[in-house]
């Protein structure tokens, strides 16, 4: 199936619709959507996160994580995400498929030939399981990510 720019960009933002309205159970087990909180997704009161890449792999820049988790459901984790102007190795294979779209910033990830591929405010991606190279972040960056519930225990543990 091939999708004009466009189509593909109504389809993003229908699965970041989407996703930001996952199903919760309420006390009385009726399903309902789940509101996206606005201060989380706007970075209000974030604490510091870990940093994740180990400083030998830091190549250029200040790698600073924050974020915050804003939805725990039966199948999906949705997460939101920021760090400064960094760029890192990440050698290892990627742990998990990751649907990304881009808030602010750029990302600029090579794939397998070495060409490298921009992404900026607007468009989405999928980081496969088992990628790896250098994740460039050319000035403040932020993302929400969406990771498989069961796929993201196993790499990371559970809540």
């Amino acid at each position: 199936m091939f999708l004009t720019a466009d189509k593909r960009a109504g389809l993003a933002a229908g699965a970041i619709m989407f996703l930001s309205l996952s199903a919760v159970a309420s006390a009385a087990d009726a399903v309902r959507a789940a509101k996206m909180d606005a201060d989380k997704l706007a970075g209000v009161g974030w604490p510091a996160g870990e940093p994740f890449v180990a400083p030998e792999d830091v190549l250029e820049g200040n790698h600073r994580p924050r974020g915050e988790t804003l939805h725990y459901g039966e199948e999906l984790v949705v997460e939101i995400y920021e760090d400064d102007a960094a760029t890192f190795r990440m050698d290892g294979p990627f742990p998990v498929d990751e649907f990304v779209q881009v808030l602010d910033g750029r990302l600029i990830l090579p794939d397998a030939d070495g060409v490298s591929t921009e992404y900026v405010a607007g468009e989405s991606l999928v980081v496969p399981k088992g990628f790896s190279g250098p994740w460039q972040v050319p000035g403040n960056y932020r993302e929400p990510i969406v990771i498989d519930r069961e796929a993201c225990e196993q790499a990371y543990g559970s809540e």
